[in-house]
């Protein structure tokens, strides 16, 4: 509904922390590896906001801030990690360029949803290619193809 009401909520409430936002997609490990993250974050002492319902979908990104701002609209955070779904993370980094990405695996467990394992790998290029910063790629898993780099 907030993207609605306000088109701009998350661009604007996350493009203002110091250290931007993560992004972790890829067919499998995101919640396990969203949480390392946060957690290896956190013990250096960063305030890290995400997205810890596990809806990984752009609304539940902005349910999540909703959640954590305050009354101006002004979220209390160093950094985000969050955990996208493949698809949604496209339309999330079109709004909202992360500077950091995680890529994980891409298996062939979707194919009722993408058709073909190349259509997945080719959603995670697309959030690479609107990375402003590092690009953390899992190119060496014998089980994914291997994208080209960004």
């Amino acid at each position: 509904m907030v993207e609605k009401i306000d088109p701009g909520f998350m661009q604007r409430t996350l493009s203002s922390l110091p250290h931007g936002v993560a992004v972790v997609s890829g067919t499998n490990g995101k919640t396990t590896t969203t949480k390392m993250v946060v957690e290896l974050l956190e013990s250096q002492g960063l305030k890290v906001f995400t997205n810890r319902t596990g809806s990984n979908f752009t609304r539940g990104v902005a349910a999540a801030l909703l959640g954590e701002v305050d009354w101006r609209g002004r979220l209390d955070a160093d950094v985000a990690v969050l955990e996208l779904d493949e698809a949604h993370a496209v339309h999330f980094v079109n709004k909202v360029p992360p500077r950091y990405c995680l890529l994980l695996n891409v298996l062939r467990d979707q194919l009722d949803r993408f058709g073909e394992i190349d259509t997945t790998a080719l959603l995670l290029q697309r959030i690479a290619e609107r990375t402003t910063g590092t690009v953390v790629l899992n190119r060496e898993d014998p089980g994914s193809p291997v994208l080209p780099e960004p």
